[in-house]
């Protein structure tokens, strides 16, 4: 029997493409993964995206009971207003920052509230500051599972082969909504 003899040039180009559908299998694998939790994650959102428009239309109204008595807190309520204006145009990223940002923004209006005595026995201020402090003790378990998936992503993006998958898809890693009471739960 004649044996043929494979040109070395013909192995390594057979050795070159199995690698390449190897590496785009791998490839395609953990871009679904991360298109599934990314999915995942954009669900959860809905349900956290509603209790955050609630907490901010709660505070506008809040910023302008405190306005109302106390000039100098002016700049709280044009903070407001724009966060409320700009809230359906803005990314899941910067949603997730405003839990800080209205815990601020509440502390300024609680401090302008000590320095105004009309103020703080304001019924109205009472009753807002009250729904605010619900709010913000009630987040919502969905912040806590946004959270978990997000958290998800991040771990995945931190490992190879999913971090050059994410370099060359576009995925970035997700920022968590800060609560104290609450940490991630179970999913």
């Amino acid at each position: 029997m004649n044996r043929k003899e494979v040109p070395p040039m013909n192995i390594g180009l057979g050795i070159g493409c199995a690698a390449a559908a190897i590496a785009f299998l791998l490839f395609y694998r953990v871009k679904r993964k991360l298109t599934k939790l990314h999915i995942q994650l954009n669900e959860t959102f809905q349900e956290v995206d509603a209790f955050m428009e609630r907490r901010v239309a709660v505070h506008v109204k809040w910023a302008e009971t405190v306005a109302a008595y106390d000039l100098e807190a002016q700049g709280i309520l044009a903070d407001t207003t724009v966060i409320q204006d700009r809230f359906q145009d803005m990314p899941v990223e910067e949603k997730t920052r405003l839990c800080k940002k209205l815990d601020e923004l509440a502390e300024r209006m609680m401090a302008s509230a000590k320095k105004c005595p009309r103020l703080r026995t304001s019924g109205k201020y009472i009753q807002l500051h009250s729904q605010a402090e619900e709010l913000r003790m009630n987040m919502p378990d969905a912040c806590c599972a946004y959270n978990t998936h997000a958290e998800q992503i991040n771990k995945e993006i931190g490992r190879f082969p999913a971090n050059i998958a994410a370099l060359i898809t576009g995925f970035e890693q997700k920022e968590l909504f800060h609560h104290p009471e609450k940490k991630s739960a179970a999913v």
